[in-house]
């Protein structure tokens, strides 16, 4: 289907277009890991890709079952510290479609309580439904970056995508603990690797063109 031309989160739920895998909720509000509250781009809500704070002293999560695992997964970062994943969250908008030339733009804030070298990260993209056809795969953020800056969040941000062809599949947005590759013969992330989960803030869906 065409993407609306704005999507915001007005609402405790959801909006039906979308699924969920992990925590997903929307937020009025979240305390971030410097201390400063962070509140939504536009309206009353934004989306909130897992819980930072369903953890216990040691920050092991107090109900792992509820998070997506997603061993297997790999990205390597602008930071170049390659990384699989260990488990996270993850937003869906399926059946999307976008026409050459249009604009796609969302807001994202990316925060991380984690250390290196169990490297969080988010991820955006963009899975065609044809086998072949045009798709992305970005990753906005990762704690090396963040590490590097000296900061645990990103703040607000703008991620935009200008489809350079016509684009029919699903949208996915993607937060998740995970561990830095140091050795390419380790296939499953340490269990430090999924302590401290990561968030992703999603808000203000915007189509243009």
């Amino acid at each position: 289907m065409p993407l609306p031309r704005s999507i915001s989160f007005s609402q405790v739920e959801l909006p039906s277009t979308f699924k969920t895998e992990g925590i997903v909720k929307t937020l009025t509000s979240i305390k971030g890991p410097d201390g400063a509250v962070v509140g939504p781009v536009t309206g009353g809500r934004f989306v909130c890709l897992d819980d930072p704070f369903d953890v216990d002293a040691f920050r092991y999560r107090l109900h792992p079952g509820a998070a997506k695992n997603m061993v297997g997964l790999t990205v390597s970062p602008r930071s170049g510290v390659r990384t699989m994943a260990a488990d996270g969250a993850r937003l869906i908008l399926e059946d999307a479609t976008l026409k050459q030339g249009q604009r796609f733009q969302f807001a994202w804030n990316f925060m991380t309580w984690g250390d290196m070298p169990w490297n969080d990260f988010a991820l955006f993209e963009a899975k065609p439904t044809a086998m072949g056809a045009y798709g992305i795969s970005t990753v906005l953020y990762d704690l090396a970056e963040l590490a590097h800056a000296n900061k645990r969040t990103t703040g607000w941000r703008i991620g935009t995508w200008i489809a350079a062809s016509d684009f029919a599949g699903t949208l996915e947005w993607t937060v998740a603990n995970g561990q830095a590759m140091t050795d390419p013969a380790i296939l499953q992330p340490d269990p430090v690797a999924f302590t401290n989960p990561a968030a992703l803030l999603i808000d203000a869906i915007r189509v243009f063109g």
